[in-house]
Order: C-alpha cells, then sequence, then structure tokens
C-alpha cells in the first residue's frame, strides 16, 4: 500500500505530526528506575540509564515521587510496599551520590526517598531497613545544599543518633562504627553549640570507630577514620595548639600506611593536601622547613589532581600551594615567590566556579598577596588588581558558601580590606566609606584581630587626608584592641603611626615614646628594616628635641 493520501496533508500539518512523540507517563523515568536497581542492585547500570535520561532528575521528580508512593507504598502489611520501599532506599542511596545534574535537586531527591520509605518501613516491624534509612537520611542532609546549614546538620545529628538505637555495639558493630564515624563528622562540622565541645564529641565518635574498624580488620575504614581523626586535631581548641597539630601530623602519616599513590591515588592525594595545610599551620620545628615540607605535599597531590582529570581539585591544590608560597616569601622576602602565587591563583581561577566558596576564597588571596607585592613593586596595576579581586569576593560572598555566622563576619572583614585598599589607590573618600560601614559591624562581631586591623586602616585613611585628630584616635583604638590580643606585630605598627601622627601635630615627647616602644618590638619581632626605619625617623625627631629644648633654655 502507497503512502500516497499523504501528498493531499498540507506541509504545516505534516509537520506537526512529525513533532508528536508517544506519550509516556509522568512516572515512567522513576518506573524504569526502581526496575533497574530491582534487577541490578548496584549503581553502574541506573547511573548509565540517569545519563542518558539526566532532564528527568529534576524538580518535578520530587511530586512524582510522591504520587508514586501513594499509589504504591500504601502499608507495611503488604509486601509488594515492604519491598518497593526497600528499592526506593537504594534509589535514594545512590540518587543522593550521583555527580550529575543538579546536586542540590539530587539531595532533594534522596530526602524525599528515604522519608517515604519510612512510612512503611517502621522501627517497630523492620529496624534494621529503618536504622539504615536513618543513616541515609543524615548523610543526606550533612551535605544537603537547600536550606539553612545549622538546621541541616542539626537534623543529620539528630537521623545519626536515631540510627544509634538499632545500630548498637554488640548486635551490629560495623554498622555501630560506620554510624559513630558520620555522627564525628557532623559534631566536627556542627555550627550550633559550643565550638570546643563539639571538636571533642567528634573526637570521641572517632575513637569509638576504632574499637571495630582496626587496621588488620578493615584498613580502608581504619584509614578514613585516622583521616577523619587528623582533621578533628588539626580543628581542635582543647588542649595545647602545637600538641594538636603535631597529633594531627601524626594521623595523616598514619592514614598513608593504607592510602598509597598505587593502591588509592585520589585518596594518597587528599591526605598530601591535609598534610601540606597541617605543615603550614606547624607551630614546632622551624618555620621555614615546614613551609617546604607543605609545599611538597602539595606538589605530590598535583601528581593525582592534574587539570585535565580533576580540575576541581587541580584548583583547590593550587591555591594550597599559592598560600604557602606567599607564606614563604613573607619569611624570604622572595618577590618570586608572590609572583609565583599569583600566577596560581590566576590558573585556580580559571577552573572554580564563579560564586562557588574556593572562587571567593581564591579572589580574596589573590586581592591580598597582589596588596602585598605592590607594598614592593610600587606597580599601581597590582593595586588595581588587588582592588578588583577584593571587590569580585565581596560581590559574590552569600549565605549559600558560608554559614550565616562566617558571612557576616565576612562580609566587613572584605569591606575592611577593600576599603583601606581604596584608601591607597587615592580614592579616599569611598575607602574611608567602606572603613566606616566595616567599622559598625566588626564591633560587635567576635572576631577582634579583624577589628583591629580595620581600626588601623581607618586611622591611616584619615592621616592621608590629614585628619590627624582623627587618625590619633583610630590608632589609639587599634592599639589598645592588638595590646588586648596580644599581637605584637599589630602593636608596633599602630605605635610607630601613632608616634608620626603625635610628631606631626608638635607633640615631640609623645612622639618619640611611641617610636622608641615601636623600634623595640620591631628589634624583636627579626624585623630589621622595619627597626632601622623607625630609629632613623627617632634620631631626626630627636634632634629637632634637642633643638627646640636648647632654644628654650636660651
Amino acid at each position: 500500500m502507497t503512502l500516497d493520501w499523504l501528498k493531499n496533508i498540507d506541509p504545516d500539518t505534516l509537520a506537526k505530526f512529525a513533532a508528536l512523540e508517544v506519550k509516556r507517563d509522568d512516572d515512567w523515568f522513576l518506573k524504569e528506575s526502581i526496575e533497574i536497581i530491582m534487577v541490578m542492585p548496584d549503581s553502574t547500570q541506573v547511573y548509565k540509564f540517569w545519563r542518558a535520561n539526566l532532564d528527568c532528575l529534576n524538580e518535578d521528580l520530587l511530586t512524582i515521587l510522591e504520587q508514586w508512593a501513594k499509589k504504591n507504598l500504601t502499608s507495611s502489611r503488604s509486601k509488594k510496599a515492604c519491598a518497593l520501599a526497600k528499592e526506593l532506599i537504594f534509589f535514594s542511596d545512590y540518587v543522593q551520590e550521583f555527580p550529575l545534574g543538579s546536586i542540590a535537586i539530587n539531595k532533594e531527591l534522596a530526602i524525599k526517598g528515604y522519608q517515604l520509605a519510612l512510612t512503611v518501613l517502621t522501627f517497630k516491624k523492620f529496624p534494621q531497613d529503618w536504622a539504615r534509612i536513618q543513616n541515609g537520611l543524615g548523610i543526606a542532609y550533612q551535605n544537603r545544599i537547600r536550606g539553612e546549614r545549622a538546621d541541616n546538620l542539626e537534623t543529620a545529628i539528630t537521623c545519626y543518633q536515631e540510627a544509634l538505637k538499632v545500630c548498637t555495639f554488640e548486635a551490629f558493630p560495623q554498622q555501630w562504627a560506620m554510624t559513630k564515624m558520620n555522627l564525628g563528622t557532623a559534631y566536627g562540622e556542627r555550627i550550633r553549640g559550643e565550638r570546643t565541645d563539639n571538636l571533642e564529641n567528634a573526637i570521641t565518635c572517632f575513637q569509638e570507630a576504632l574499637k571495630v574498624y582496626t587496621f588488620t580488620a578493615f584498613p580502608e575504614a581504619w584509614a578514613s577514620n585516622q583521616m577523619n581523626l587528623g582533621n578533628a586535631y588539626r580543628k581542635r581548641i582543647r588542649g595545647e595548639r602545637a600538641d594538636n597539630l603535631e597529633n594531627a601530623i601524626t594521623y595523616y602519616q598514619e592514614a598513608l600506611k593504607v592510602r598509597t599513590f598505587d593502591a588509592f591515588p585520589q585518596d594518597w592525594a587528599m591526605t598530601q593536601i591535609n598534610l601540606g595545610n597541617v605543615y603550614s599551620d606547624r607551630i614546632r620545628g622551624e618555620r621555614a622547613d615546614n613551609l617546604e615540607t607543605a609545599i611538597v605535599c602539595y606538589q605530590e597531590a598535583l601528581k593525582v589532581y592534574t587539570f585535565d582529570a580533576l580540575p576541581q581539585n587541580w584548583a583547590m591544590t593550587q591555591g594550597n600551594l599559592a598560600v604557602a608560597l606567599g607564606s614563604r616569601a613573607s619569611l624570604t622576602n622572595n618577590a618570586q615567590d608572590l609572583d609565583q602565587a599569583i600566577e596560581l591563583y590566576g590558573q585556580a581561577l580559571t577552573v572554580s566556579a564563579p560564586g562557588s566558596y574556593y572562587f571567593i576564597s581564591q579572589q580574596y588571596r589573590l586581592g591580598h598577596t597582589l596588596a602585598r607585592r605592590y607594598e614592593t613593586s610600587k606597580n599601581p596595576d597590582d593595586l588595581q588588581k588587588s582592588i578588583a579581586a577584593y571587590q569580585i569576593a565581596l560581590d559574590y560572598l552569600s549565605p549559600e558558601h558560608y554559614n550565616r555566622q562566617q558571612y557576616w563576619q565576612a562580609i566587613p572583614a572584605t569591606q575592611a580590606i577593600l576599603g583601606s585598599r581604596l584608601v591607597r589607590d587615592g580614592n579616599w573618600q569611598e575607602g574611608l566609606k567602606l572603613l566606616i560601614n566595616s567599622l559598625n559591624q566588626l564591633k560587635t562581631g567576635d572576631n577582634s584581630l579583624v577589628y583591629a586591623n580595620a581600626l588601623y586602616q581607618t586611622g591611616y585613611a584619615y592621616e592621608l587626608l590629614s585628619d590627624q585628630e582623627n587618625a590619633r584616635l583610630y590608632y589609639r583604638d587599634a592599639l589598645r584592641l592588638y595590646e588586648h590580643l596580644q599581637d605584637l606585630a599589630g602593636i608596633a605598627t599602630s605605635r610607630e603611626s601613632l608616634g608620626n601622627v603625635f610628631v606631626s601635630q608638635g607633640h615631640l615627647e609623645k612622639g618619640m615614646s611611641e617610636l622608641a616602644q615601636a623600634r623595640d618590638i620591631y628589634q624583636q619581632l627579626g624585623k630589621t628594616e622595619a627597626a632601622e626605619k623607625v630609629d632613623n625617623t627617632y634620631q631626626s625627631v630627636q634632634q629637632v628635641w634637642e633643638q627646640v629644648k636648647s632654644e628654650v633654655l636660651e
């Protein structure tokens, strides 16, 4: 039979027929996913299916999932409903780990799936499944993107604690240890409560997990727990800071007994980065040696974290390496280290997603490093680029990437630095406005050092504007706060500036007193050039003072 009849249909209508697709039920994607999981209960096949239908993992699926559950998860007495609820656990497990599409939606789908499964798999009838869901929910809430970070972490902690009602050490030791580890990581990230207590709780959880996760029985889990302990001790507040950092180094080095380059290259690389971070912070040993070790660790990690294979990890490591090089430059005054650090930040920013945590941090650090180079180069281009980097960081700051407390501290801190750079660039009024605004916010915050720095920079701005009286007041306030914090570098800088202002106001004796104290502190800190500079000023003022006294006597 021919299709001559098609010739009688106008082209527009024919085009509409051609565009028609076979209509599928709204829940076809979900049903297909569940069926694949039932046949192949691992992530391989379902991930392949999801990659081919990525557009179906969307916001609408949350509603479809709920509608599907109303039809299929009818009662805990139904064998079919119970079986489907158990498959829904697998669905939730897999979707929250799925790396493609919208990660935020994937986490919401996992949470919804777990919650719907709980309507059938109750604590009384299915305690083990119920506990497994609680653990999965805890992980999903801990990694959740939507909602308040603090609320999500509280929910995660509650879920893990609920799971431990079933997963006891005696009945299910492996599940107990796994849940303890999860609970420990949640306490380590917790925002509410006392930070000190949260970290102690985290350490306790990790140490308890080692009762089961021994090196011999579970080497991989043991190594992961060593990493967790290293992270917790690096952040620990109780105890001596130096001791805590030494413990962190030991735990990371222990983890490397299992996490070798050949067996677990990515885990090995991440451990190298953590080692680099703690050596960058290390108090014991020579500062120069610690920084060299940190730099080597970051360079080692880059053997795995390459631009082509793992661009995001590569960018993160480039940023860490840049920080270490910047710190080394502070010790050696090696301009090449600053140049390389600036280049590394630039490379990392080509990969870091605009608005992400790393993007903001790298812009901020780039601005700081460019400003440091400007101090010696006096190249106005460096200052302009520094201001631009700080402005970008400020524009992108949002609670999405920082918890609320960090966010409200980060904004005025960045405003203060940007304001000081604008003042140095000659934009005095705009810079001073930012500085004053930052002071109003920092005054009620808990970052006293940032507040002290902002006070000092405000004094400097007034000094440039030839408002010596306001400059003196802000320098004095900064000095008081630096003394309270026992920050010798801040004390020396404030006394030097305060001394210069006193001299300019004609208070020569007061100025000499401040300058002499600044000189002595610089010498104590080993800052020879700064001490000599202040001493030269002191000698000049002393000559004038002697001349004034002699004229009075005559």
